[in-house]
């Protein structure tokens, strides 16, 4: 693996897997939701839909036929601290893949028709999420859940903010985020490496951006709280209730929140499987750590008509979790390392993950020094960090509506 800077500023990571017939090419910018102003909920969301209209020389619908006509895979996601752009395609094709990639991300037509028409798709999401229960009920837990940080507003922003989006609010956000120097591109799998750096100095090396100043949101600093909340909604034919606690902002220490989560609910010999599932408490019990730049969560979560008694499980759970013995940290562990393994088999994932690690926690390592993180975890360093999940939390319900 080799990573580099281009002189524009532009970082570049290359991985070449001889293994895959295939080549990821990923496009990162450090953009996302938690980089949104008052009147722009949802833009950064919005932008990734404007981009995949047309490009500054490809019409619309000619990056979907390419991509298509070549057997390959095109997408993108927004999230609360990045946006990401990928094309996957036989291998063979890297100039194509980064070629069309450049179009994509760096040369995007933003033009007022455009923005019209991904007005009312967008509006349709969110009506879609609204008649969601459970995406309601996790938007409302983030809400209650944090304090300061904007993770507490939907990706999707809200009806009034996306109807006001104009061509060139949209213009101006791209250009004050898609600098070269908050983008990261990321290849991986089987390619050539000469073509692959003919193109980086013809489609991305030449591209100038401007230089903006961008306040980076505050870190969550507010403490853990007991606090409860319910939701209830007709379309709800199961109780649910979920527990969470705030954490710090991710970086290498996740191993041990990930080799909490393993404890918890990894596989049947997991503690929820065992105090939840084969008990009946729950028809469902898993927990989960959301690695997040400026500070990350950890939740429980329960499906059941038993509610009090489930949480008092999820409790129980966690705290033996939080306290293993010496031989089931060690399973835990050996647990993690495989299933990390595994994870990183396909091109796709490893792209993903690299873009993840240089684009949140602007630390290759995060990554590339995973495992020998995981070999150095003690037992003791394990229980000093998962402290705060044994401070106060919040309590959501959500409840089918009744009468």
């Amino acid at each position: 693996m080799e990573s580099f800077t281009l002189a524009n500023g532009m970082k570049v990571v290359l991985k070449e897997r001889k293994d895959l017939n295939s080549i990821t090419t990923t496009l990162w910018a450090k953009c996302g939701a938690a980089y949104e102003g008052e009147e722009e909920r949802g833009l950064a969301h919005f932008l990734e839909h404007v981009a995949f209209n047309e490009s500054q020389e490809l019409p619309p619908g000619e990056l979907d036929r390419r991509v298509e006509s070549l057997g390959g895979e095109l997408n993108a996601a927004t999230s609360y601290d990045y946006t990401y752009y990928y094309i996957t395609l036989p291998k063979g094709n890297e100039e194509e893949a980064l070629r069309l990639l450049a179009q994509l991300v760096l040369h995007p037509k933003i033009t007022p028709e455009a923005v019209e028409k991904e007005i009312p798709i967008v509006l349709e999401e969110i009506a879609r999420s609204k008649d969601n229960p459970h995406e309601l009920f996790a938007e409302r837990f983030l809400r209650e859940l944090y304090r300061e940080v904007p993770y507490r507003h939907p990706i999707l922003g809200y009806e009034e903010s996306v109807r006001s989006f104009t061509a060139e609010k949209v213009k101006s956000f791209y250009r004050k985020f898609y600098s070269p120097s908050r983008l990261t591109l990321v290849v991986v799998g089987n390619f050539d490496r000469k073509a692959v750096e003919k193109v980086l100095a013809k489609e991305f090396e030449t591209v100038k951006g401007e230089k903006t100043e961008v306040k980076e949101p505050e870190r969550e600093k507010s403490p853990n709280e007991k606090r409860e909340f319910t939701v209830s909604h007709p379309a709800v034919a199961l109780p649910v209730v979920s527990l969470g606690w705030k954490l710090p902002p991710c970086g290498r220490h996740d191993v041990y929140f990930e080799l909490t989560d393993t404890l918890l609910s990894s596989g049947k010999s997991s503690l929820l499987y065992q105090r939840l599932r084969e008990r009946g408490i729950a028809y469902s019990a898993s927990s989960n750590y959301q690695n997040l730049k400026f500070g990350s969560n950890f939740t429980l979560t329960a499906t059941t008509h038993k509610v009090e008694e489930a949480r008092e499980e999820l409790l129980k759970s966690l705290q033996e979790a939080l306290n293993p013995t010496e031989e089931e940290f060690l399973f835990a562990k050996e647990k993690l390392r495989k299933g990390e393994l595994f994870g990183r088999e396909s091109g796709e994932a490893e792209a993903e993950a690299l873009g993840f690690a240089l684009t949140v926690t602007e630390d290759e390592g995060y990554f590339t020094e995973f495992f020998e993180d995981l070999e150095r975890a003690t037992l003791k360093e394990f229980k000093e960090w998962v402290a705060g999940l044994k401070e106060e939390f919040l309590t959501g319900t959500l409840l089918p509506q009744t009468g």
